[in-house]
């Protein structure tokens, strides 16, 4: 659901526009990239091994790098989209936000999702400063949180339920048995240990 609205509601994306994703072989970032391919679009994604690029690819994803591997991550990005990123669906914020604003198109709309570069840290990043491509771009930059649109679950479920149901939408459950593993499991999350979601089975 959060990959459905942020998509369709604050990315906007329209049908022969460039998508990037980052944590892209996360829960939400796949399912951001497969919704974008099925809105007729191109989809970059980035992810953090190459087990995760080879997933990203067989779900589909035009484009996909280890962000860790890359020697610029400049680019890799201008590489994989020469023409730059209509819409940027973020999930990782830091670095990499900075790095990706710049090579956004014009009129360009940035759905922030999440931090995960910095849920760890305990100081604060000092950042780059996003206003100049803000304003000669004329971008738009959201955050959301998928509660906004509590009022149309049933909607975002049947939609994603009915794609998944016609295999246009895949996705993968990584499962860690055991209630005592949930602490491990969680951390392992926020490491990036997880291909897709991650389950604990109790």
């Amino acid at each position: 659901l959060t990959a459905y609205f942020g998509l369709l509601e604050v990315c906007k994306m329209k049908p022969g526009e460039t998508v990037l994703v980052n944590a892209a072989a996360g829960a939400v970032g796949s399912v951001v990239g497969q919704i974008a391919k099925i809105g007729g679009c191109k989809v970059v994604g980035c992810a953090g091994s190459d087990d995760k690029v080879a997933y990203l690819k067989k779900i589909g994803f035009d484009e996909a790098f280890n962000y860790k591997t890359v020697k610029s991550l400049d680019e890799a990005l201008r590489k994989a989209s020469p023409d730059g990123y209509d819409c940027f669906f973020d999930n990782v914020g830091g670095e990499f936000s900075s790095v990706a604003i710049n090579q956004m198109k014009k009129y360009g709309r940035i759905a922030v999702c999440g931090a995960i570069s910095q849920y760890n840290d305990s100081v604060p990043q000092k950042g780059h400063y996003v206003q100049m491509p803000m304003i000669f771009k004329e971008l738009q930059m959201e955050g959301f949180l998928v509660t906004r649109w509590s009022n149309r679950r049933e909607e975002g479920l049947q939609a994603l339920l009915k794609w998944v149901a016609e295999g246009k939408v895949k996705y993968h459950e990584q499962v860690t048995e055991g209630f005592e593993n949930m602490p491990m499991a969680f951390m392992g999350m926020l490491k990036g240990e997880n291909l897709g979601k991650a389950v604990v089975k109790v």
